[in-house]
């Protein structure tokens, strides 16, 4: 058999199709606004003879040019990606793309659409039927003319009055309908790879295999000693202490409601990636949509999508815990302990050699003064993993996060099993045991990955441990009538704001470790320590360029096709200021409601400011934070002092711009403390060990339990208290077991 020359192909999950084919052209109407085909006064081109698709003349979704600013257009393009070589076919192909003729494009934003919840789908329904209407456009649009029966250029003109409407909802729609946009075109594209030079496998790409886990087919009921709900950081760490502590002498299984792709699957493609791997398609938004929330739901939950970055919590955060939140061991050599088993364990490495992005953070934050300019430490058991694809997937397996790792391990060592497909709806209490709410299992719906009917599946268990996130956990607590009041409370996101920068340089993105560097000089801007880090970011196309900055369709495009050339880094804040976690009354699912107070902002906006400069200081030819209404500084050639004031003269505009939600894009991909650990029952969900107040033998370990944000990627942390949870639990059994085998001895 010939040797796979690249990964596995996962299909797109099946959409809800909710919109009417009516609502539906209204919405590829906007979406043909946002990336649309461009093309010259006729559609003979210079390089193709006409087909039977070809737009007609008055085709209102087509960007027409003149021939002059046609070829300007294609010339900017083939400047854009240099050195990479281009025919004028590709060129063309690019310009003339748009999403109404790309029927990935439509499949891929369908399933994005499935994921809203059902108060978002009603609204969505009303707004493309209002626009459909006369009367309904002049509300919205002011053209007495149905939105898709619209020229392009007004429709644009459309966009740019929703972003500058005085209605926060309006202003949203704006941001919704943009990012939406931009997202399905670079997931969908089939002319931007070949445009860019951008390899969607990498020129390394081995086949290589995951640990070959058994998942479990269960029974309508089935029985475990501990049943751990979820698969990610927290509950790879709880599996494998309980493994190497007990051996084959206690059983776990290990419930996820995603599923487990093989090490041959990654890193995914484009199209389906984020879409089979993380909660909702990755476009999780927060009730007024300020914050967008990407979270892993698949087999190794963040640890399979995450960027490798190792960070421990800073002594101030600690310090903060310990005294503030009254749980001493924070500061104790005990909890040092748990940090230093998972960064040993997972072969915490700093022999980094970054890329251009992270060395121009590097370099640009020492040339601006900052001084605690660092490399980020990667969980790849000592190998560099030069792998800017990661977040699709580790397809080496050098990542030691949950699937490479800690579960290969426990299963080598322990009676552990996995079932895939398992949503956990709630914890089972023993009802024999008065006055007690005794954890004794959990039960749930089970779906065959196959396809086929659901069925419910009770799990018996002598322990519960739920390490479901930040998002689920509350929510599982909450079905399972625990009554505190602080479950979903205390939700911390880590917003971030991005900058882009252009250089001149070729610099493939997409080659070397995503996230290796930080700037650390802005993180306690308030002495209490809550500021904002720099960071460099995943350069995956469909990841990080929906994030800039949308001005017209055309500008966009032409914007995208400098991918090689562009470096985008974020500013990422410890808030200060919280939101919540609760249950959708149609779903179940969750919601969250947060938006970034002034407080938190004005940290992130300092991250902007200073991101500008330290790209301005390594020479970026274009700096573009990525603030819709605000024009992007680009670099002239001559006068150096002339340039200089030009620079400082933009900033002081920038100040004045500022970074407003909605329209501003926050982004979360760290999210953290609605089961909030703490001291005393009435100021969190768990006690310092992880045991739900007022309960016995449940747990919770995941990021969950933080009593505040972490102030750093939260992965090690994460790892860090659910081992501390974990090796509680081990002496909760032990004892336990010494119990059960007294009366055996008389």
């Amino acid at each position: 058999m010939a040797a796979a020359t690249s990964p596995k192909e996962i299909p797109l999950p099946t959409p809800d199709n909710f919109l009417s084919e009516s609502q539906w052209a209204v919405f590829m109407a906007l979406m043909d606004t946002i990336a649309p085909a461009i093309l010259p006064p006729t559609s003979i081109s210079s390089t193709t003879t006409p087909t039977p698709t070809s737009p007609p003349e008055n085709d209102k979704s087509v960007l027409r040019l003149s021939q002059k600013e046609y070829t300007q257009a294609a010339t900017k393009i083939r400047s854009a990606v240099a050195p990479h070589e281009v025919t004028a076919e590709v060129i063309e192909a690019y310009l003339r793309e748009r999403p109404s003729e790309n029927p990935m494009f439509e499949k891929i934003l369908k399933v994005v659409l499935s994921g809203l919840p059902p108060g978002k789908k009603r609204e969505l329904k009303i707004l493309l039927t209002v626009l459909s209407t006369r009367p309904g456009s002049l509300l919205l649009t002011s053209y007495a003319t149905p939105l898709p029966q619209l020229a392009l250029e007004d429709r644009t003109k459309v966009l740019d009055g929703w972003r500058e409407s005085r209605l926060w909802a309006i202003r949203g729609l704006f941001k919704s309908m943009t990012t939406l946009g931009k997202l399905g075109f670079l997931r969908s594209s089939t002319s931007f790879a070949p445009l860019t030079g951008f390899p969607s496998v990498p020129k390394e790409w081995v086949a290589t295999s995951s640990h070959p886990f058994a998942f479990v087919t269960p029974t309508a009921e089935m029985e475990t000693d501990v049943v751990v709900v979820g698969s990610g950081c927290g509950s790879g760490v709880v599996t494998n202490r309980l493994a190497s502590t007990f051996g084959k002498g206690v059983r776990v299984l290990v419930l996820e409601k995603g599923r487990h792709f093989d090490a041959s699957c990654f890193p995914m493609a484009q199209t389906v990636g984020l879409s089979a791997m993380f909660e909702s398609g990755g476009v999780v938004e927060s009730d007024d949509g300020s914050v967008t929330v990407t979270a892993g739901s698949c087999f190794g939950g963040g640890g399979t999508v995450n960027w490798s970055a190792s960070l421990q919590p800073q002594d101030f955060v600690r310090r903060d815990w310990a005294e503030t939140y009254g749980m001493p061991f924070f500061e104790g050599e005990e909890f040092q302990e748990c940090l230093d088993h998972v960064w040993e364990k997972m072969g915490v490495t700093d022999k980094i050699t970054p890329n251009h992005g992270n060395q121009v953070l590097l370099n640009g934050g020492r040339q601006t003064g900052c001084k605690k300019c660092k490399i980020v430490p990667q969980n790849t058991r000592g190998k560099p993993h030069n792998c800017g694809y990661c977040t699709l997937g580790c397809a080496n397996g050098e990542k030691m996060g949950p699937v490479n790792g800690w579960f290969p391990e426990a299963s080598e060592k322990g009676a552990v099993e996995f079932m895939e497909g398992f949503k956990a709806e709630r914890v089972l209490f023993d009802e024999k045991k008065k006055g007690k709410k005794v954890a004794c299992g959990v039960i749930g719906v089970w779906t065959p990955k196959e396809g086929g009917e659901s069925v419910q599946v009770v799990i018996k268990a002598k322990k519960v441990v739920v390490s479901a996130g930040t998002l689920w956990s509350p929510v599982v607590l909450m079905n399972s009538g625990i009554k505190n009041p602080q479950v979903g409370k205390n939700l911390y996101l880590h917003p971030v704001n991005f900058v882009a920068g252009a250089f001149d340089e070729d610099i493939r993105p997409w080659e070397g470790g995503s996230l290796t560097t930080v700037v650390g000089d802005f993180e306690d801007l308030d002495g209490k320590g809550h500021g904002a880090k720099l960071e460099a970011m995943s350069m995956m196309p469909s990841l990080a360029l929906p994030f800039l900055t949308w001005r017209s369709g055309s500008d966009y495009k032409l914007m995208a096709a400098k991918y090689r050339h562009i470096n985008q880094y974020i500013s990422i804040i410890r808030d200060r200021d919280t939101g919540y976690i609760y249950k959708d009354p149609h779903t179940g699912d969750p919601r969250i409601s947060y938006t970034p107070s002034d407080f938190d902002r004005a940290h992130n906006f300092v991250g902007v400011l200073e991101l500008c400069k330290i790209l301005y200081a390594t020479g970026a030819r274009e700096i573009h934070p990525c603030l819709p209404g605000f024009q992007p500084f680009v670099r002239s050639e001559g006068d150096s002092k002339k340039t200089d004031k030009a620079f400082k003269k933009w900033m002081r505009k920038l100040k004045k711009h500022g970074n407003k939600p909605p329209v501003a894009p926050f982004v979360s991909a760290h999210q953290m403390g609605t089961c909030r650990m703490s001291a005393k029952a009435k100021d969190g969900v768990v006690d310092p060990r992880g045991r739900v107040w007022d309960t016995e033998g449940l747990y919770v370990a995941d990021a969950s339990v933080f009593p505040t944000a972490s102030g750093v990627n939260p992965m090690v942390t994460t790892m860090a208290l659910a081992d501390w949870v974990a090796r509680g639990i081990c002496e909760d059994i032990k004892d336990e077991l010494v119990v059960e085998k007294v009366p055996s001895r008389l």
